[in-house]
């Protein structure tokens, strides 16, 4: 009975040393791109969550701020090409979301996806068709977001 109790105590002490099993490392990488022309400036954002070096979450949200009183003045007509081209979603893992500040002529997309839970045809509707697929890791993310001129970090 010593025995069972000394052998038991071992694998507890060892379980407890090394932990139940491969722990999986997240990292979240966050890269930022502004552009300002013409007295439109637009901020995009994106944040991608990655475990293990494999992308699971990704947030990318594009900020339009418009500066310049003349361009204020076709704001309405702003807004509404905008919302033609970009219709809230929300479908098996995928969703856009637009915010709208009329007072700030500020324009928001914000577009989230669980890439593990994300279905096929919410992902396609979106035109992000091989995102399941993708291999890069988030090495390879960031040299490409910084190499197009992003400034990115990982946290």
């Amino acid at each position: 009975m010593k025995k069972i109790r000394i052998v038991f105590l071992c694998l507890l002490f060892i379980v407890l040393i090394t932990g139940c099993g491969a722990k999986e490392k997240e990292q979240k990488l966050v890269c930022t791109t502004t552009e300002k022309d013409d007295g439109v400036n637009i901020e995009e954002t994106i944040s991608m969550t990655y475990k293990n070096d494999k992308l699971k979450h990704m947030t990318m949200e594009v900020s339009t701020t418009i500066t310049d009183s003349s361009v204020k003045k076709a704001w309405e007509e702003f807004k509404k090409n905008m919302d033609e081209n970009n219709k809230e979603f929300s479908k098996d893992g995928v969703s856009l979301k637009i915010k709208v500040n009329d007072q700030n002529y500020e324009y928001s997309t914000i577009l989230d996806v669980d890439v593990e839970n994300a279905s096929e045809e919410a992902l396609k509707e979106q035109g992000l068709d091989d995102l399941k697929n993708d291999t890069s890791t988030l090495k390879d993310s960031k040299e490409a977001a910084e190499k197009d001129g992003a400034v990115c970090e990982i946290k």
